[in-house]
Formats: structure tokens, C-alpha cells, sequence
């Protein structure tokens, strides 16, 4: 694959995840990645984003993307619960991390958005780790940049995230209001679903904003009482409803605390695991998915990195959906 120099200038590369204990009967997710100087495509690709300046609350997740990457470690390429292999089938690469600027917010999202409109621009579905929540507007935007019509957006958050400037200056809590209020092609709102909001995290004002536009708001309690197949149905259409393509964007603070304790606001009712990684594996397969984001993993905020596993699994699971999505299209 070839990209821009200007979007090779902006990339630097990471280590891959190696296997845990070499087992001549196991696939490791490394043993299957592909360079993408060398591969003529890639349908899916892993980058990351080491910022964490406009996190609202305690910082760390810059180091998001080199934590989750050692996660995967302990990820085989195989799921029995799903009777999904990964190993042919589904080209993946890993294109390293975005050179990031720590003291400038809007600068970091401009590079962004230069990487991944050649990303998408390439067919490759973006797995992004990293960083907190403000840079899923330019993931977003990047989408918007490559699509012709409408983009749909499913969050997973604690938050709403609809937050106006804080004294003129963009934070984690503002993406979706910017990316609704985009001069052109914005996220309509009634595109826009949250899943998984939760507890005293919010404010009646901005709740009220939400509902007053049409932003469908789920909370995490709604998803523990109807249960999560309704929800995925609910969610899906209404951001495929007119789109052409959907963004999946997860800030683990929707899970609860038991399973993400290591992020900047944990969250004692949120999402179980089995709730989160049955959206992922459902909502990944659907024709008009095109891309993940998994945010504000900290770990220095953890415990024995069992946040960093989740995300991990997460992604997983979301190359699991996309090889089947793939499939789909392709019979």
C-alpha cells in the first residue's frame, strides 16, 4: 500500500504484539499481521493515538495504545464462542501510532485527520486505540472526508460528551457537539446514538440538549433491563437510517469499574463485558460499519491491566465482526 509522504511523515512505528508462549498449535494475532509497506491491501488497520491533553479529569491514557498492544499478547486468533478464526482471510496490519503534538489539542487533530483520511481513502477498516475521547471528531470527520452522504455514529460512554468549550478550549467532553455542528456533512443527530450512559456523570442541561436535537440517549441501566440484542436492533437503525456508514467510538468508561477501573472517570453500573463485547461483535458485522475507536484506557490508573485486556477483547472481537462483514459482501 502506498500513502502520502505527508501521512508517512506523521507515523511512527510501534512494536507489534508478540506471542506469549510460542505453541507450534497456536496463532497469535502477530503471526498474522502484515507490513503495510510491503502489502498490496490491508482490510483492517491498527493505529494509535498516544494523547491525552484534552481529558477532562486524570490523565494517562496516552499510554493507552502501548498497553493495549501488549494485551494482545494474549490474544489467539481463534474464538470458540463465536467459531470465527482468524487466521485467513482477514489482512491485518498495524501502522504504528500518530506523531502526536502534547501541547497542542487542535494541531493533534489536524494530523489525525490528515492519517486517517488516507486511511480510509486506502478501503482499510481503522482500529484506533487510544488517547481520550476528544479525537474521535477527527476519526470522524476523516470518515465524513471519504464517504458520499451521511456517516452514523454508535458510542459507547459513561458520558454524554456534548459538552460546550470549556473557556474556549476543546476537551473530551465536546467531540459530538462538534461533530454535529460541522459546517458541512455534520452528524445529524438523530444519527447519533449513546449507549451505556450512566449514574451522576451528567448534567440535566446538556441531557436535555440531547433529547431537544434527537440524539438517542440508552442508558446503561435501559441495556441491564431490556437486554443487549434490543438495544444493538435499536441502535443500529438509527445510525444506518439514511447513512451510508457507521463509526463505532468506545470510551471504556462505559463499562462498569469492576472490568474498567483504569480510566480517568470509572463507572460503577455501566456496561458488563458480555453486554459490551456482544455490541462490538453484532454492530461490527453490519454492511455499513467502517471503523472502531477504543478510548481513555489509563494504564497507570489500573489494576493488574485488566482494562487494558478489555480493550484488547474488544478489538478482537471487532476483527472477528469484520471478517464476517467481509464475507457477507463478498458471497
Amino acid at each position: 500500500m502506498q500513502i502520502s509522504k505527508e501521512a508517512e511523515r506523521l507515523l511512527i512505528e510501534a512494536p507489534r504484539p508478540s506471542n506469549w508462549v510460542p505453541d507450534e498449535y497456536d496463532v497469535g494475532l502477530s503471526d498474522i499481521m502484515v507490513d503495510w509497506r510491503e502489502a498490496e491491501h490491508a482490510d483492517v488497520g491498527i493505529l494509535g493515538v498516544p494523547f491525552d491533553t484534552a481529558v477532562m479529569g486524570r490523565r494517562g491514557c496516552r499510554f493507552g495504545p502501548e498497553s493495549v498492544r501488549s494485551s494482545l499478547v494474549f490474544s489467539n486468533v481463534y474464538d470458540p464462542s463465536i467459531d470465527v478464526d482468524l487466521s485467513s482471510g482477514l489482512i491485518i496490519t498495524d501502522f504504528g501510532n500518530i506523531d502526536v503534538l502534547q501541547t497542542d489539542v487542535l494541531g493533534t487533530h489536524d494530523r489525525i485527520e490528515q492519517v486517517m483520511t488516507v486511511v480510509f481513502a486506502l478501503g482499510v477498516t481503522p482500529v484506533i486505540i487510544g488517547g481520550d475521547h476528544s479525537i474521535t471528531y477527527p476519526n470522524v470527520k476523516s470518515l465524513i472526508n471519504n464517504t458520499e452522504g451521511n456517516v452514523g455514529v454508535i458510542m459507547i460512554d459513561g458520558h454524554l460528551d456534548v459538552r460546550h468549550s470549556h473557556h474556549g478550549e476543546v476537551s473530551s467532553g465536546t467531540p459530538f457537539r462538534r461533530i454535529m455542528e460541522e459546517p458541512e456533512n455534520p452528524v445529524l443527530p438523530r444519527n447519533l446514538v449513546q449507549v451505556g450512559i450512566n449514574g451522576w456523570l451528567n448534567s440535566r442541561y446538556y441531557m436535555d440538549y440531547c433529547r431537544e436535537i434527537g440524539v438517542t440517549v440508552i442508558p446503561a441501566r435501559q441495556v441491564h433491563r431490556r437486554g443487549v440484542d434490543d438495544v444493538i436492533i435499536q441502535a443500529l437503525e438509527i445510525a444506518s437510517d439514511g447513512t451510508q456508514a457507521i463509526f463505532l467510538s468506545i470510551d471504556i468508561d462505559g463499562l462498569d469499574m469492576s472490568i474498567a477501573p483504569g480510566t480517568c472517570a470509572p463507572n460503577p453500573g455501566g456496561l458488563t463485558a458480555y453486554e459490551a463485547l456482544e455490541m462490538v461483535w453484532q454492530m461490527g458485522q453490519h454492511p455499513l460499519s467502517k471503523g472502531l475507536d477504543v478510548l481513555e484506557i489509563a494504564p497507570s490508573l489500573d489494576c493488574g491491566g485488566v482494562t487494558s485486556m478489555m480493550g484488547a477483547a474488544l478489538i478482537m472481537h471487532y476483527l472477528g465482526a469484520t471478517k464476517k462483514r467481509l464475507e457477507r459482501q463478498h458471497d
